[in-house]
């Protein structure tokens, strides 16, 4: 596998310098904002559980959380849309 030119010279590859909790909430909201199409609201569904399974892991807290489940629903514009 290639490796990027920015790791090779030792450096983060750009994404990594965007917090993992604002990644996810960007994430939530494409999917959130996605015109309908047949499986949507099953795509939603799995992204609340994944949103479960992040917190049983501890890598989000229940408030980070709940950022994620608003914005799954359409209830929250993740902050970079306001």
């Amino acid at each position: 596998m290639r490796d990027c030119c920015c790791v090779r010279r030792g450096e983060a590859p750009p994404m990594s310098d965007y917090p993992y909790f604002e990644r996810l909430v960007e994430t939530a909201g494409l999917i959130a904002r996605h015109p309908d199409y047949p499986g949507k609201s099953r795509m939603i569904q799995d992204c609340h559980w994944e949103v479960e399974d992040l917190v049983q892991s501890g890598r989000i807290n229940a408030s980070q959380a709940e950022v994620l489940r608003s914005v799954l629903t359409g209830r929250l514009v993740e902050p970079s849309r306001l």
